[in-house]
């Protein structure tokens, strides 16, 4: 057997230009988050350093200061800047009040709170300059960390797809992840490679927030009682998980087209008489996706009240379930179930 050669072997420039080819992105107006940790400084250095100057000015920078950090978080600020000035990057920063995170928000909600802000910055930076893309630094290690968190929260299929390579996050702007593929220490080893230095949030060794404690301690635990290829079961999982929700995600298209009519942005009305042989899983794969097509709350909605309407659904009787979170009220009307908020 043949091995390659080490030196005709892609670097890892070439592979992350073939996981995300050039002609989808250069000369469009393209956000890069960057915290200043290692992923998002090799994203930003992986991505400007395909460019010639003219066309670095089609990428912009964006960083959120959320504070948490005190000096800490100020000196990432100025790094970032930085560093994207050296490389003719534009940047963009936000530095967050000291009461817009409150640290005696549970963690989660810390967590969630941050990332809203974050993501409320980077959709005025989008509209300003007119973005086409905003790129994210999540890479492999993140997406097995996600799986294994909503494995233990407890999930259906579409939650193990973990985090999408891609999707539309704005009208007309994708949200796109293209270090997905690679491994944390690939993209470390790759920044000691080119001498780039990073920030080390300080936080993440601590064990208050629970993708912490499972980057930390559970996974470390995984792989020394189980063995390495933990990981790799993790990413096939995820892979598999994709696969089924498409398949999924076509037979809710057809089961929309065929029963469910949108009256405006605050009624949906939906005709059981043709869902009752229909298996409940889809059923409530279709409520969901009515959630999502409405921008109604899902956070608060449980098992329990997705039950509630699939058996509501099934019910052959006139019944008013539950007020569900975001006010919404879901009745049985002979032939139909009646969604408003």
């Amino acid at each position: 057997m043949n091995l390659p050669h080490p030196q005709d072997m892609p670097t890892f420039p070439q592979r992350f230009l073939e996981s995300w080819p050039p002609d989808a992105w250069h000369g469009r107006v393209t956000l890069i988050a960057v915290s200043g940790g290692a992923d998002s400084m090799a994203l930003m250095r992986l991505m400007a350093d395909t460019l010639d100057p003219p066309g670095r000015e089609k990428l912009h920078a964006v960083h959120v200061n959320h504070g948490l950090r005190g000096q800490a978080s100020d000196e990432d600020q100025r790094f970032v800047v930085a560093w994207a000035e050296r490389l003719g990057v534009s940047v963009h920063t936000c530095s967050l009040a000291a009461e817009t995170l409150s640290p005696e928000q549970a963690t989660d909600g810390l967590e969630a709170a941050a990332r809203d802000a974050r993501y409320a910055f980077f959709e005025e930076v989008a509209r300003e300059v007119e973005a086409r893309y905003l790129v994210t630094a999540h890479h492999q290690d993140d997406q097995i960390e996600t799986v294994l968190h909503r494995i233990l929260r407890g999930t259906g299929i579409a939650g193990l797809q973990g985090i999408a390579p891609a999707r539309q996050w704005l009208p007309g702007v994708g949200l796109v992840r293209p270090l997905l593929p690679f491994t944390r220490k690939e993209i470390v080893d790759y920044l000691t490679s080119i001498g780039q230095t990073w920030r080390e949030d300080a936080t993440n060794a601590e064990q208050d927030f629970t993708r912490n404690k499972i980057r930390n301690d559970l996974l470390p635990r995984l792989r020394e009682a189980i063995g390495p290829q933990v990981d790799q079961s993790l990413v096939r999982l995820s892979s598999q998980a994709a696969e089924c929700q498409a398949v999924v995600d076509d037979l809710v298209d057809e089961l929309w087209e065929a029963t469910v009519a949108v009256d405006d942005a605050t009624t949906v009305r939906i005709e059981v008489s043709r869902l009752q042989s229909v298996r409940p899983y889809l059923v409530r794969e279709l409520l969901v996706r009515i959630w999502k097509q409405q921008n109604w709350p899902r956070q608060d909605m449980s098992q329990l009240h997705w039950q509630k309407l699939s058996d509501l659904v099934f019910r052959q009787a006139d019944a008013v379930a539950d007020v569900l979170p975001g006010a919404i009220r879901a009745a049985r009307e002979a032939d139909e179930l009646i969604l408003k908020r």
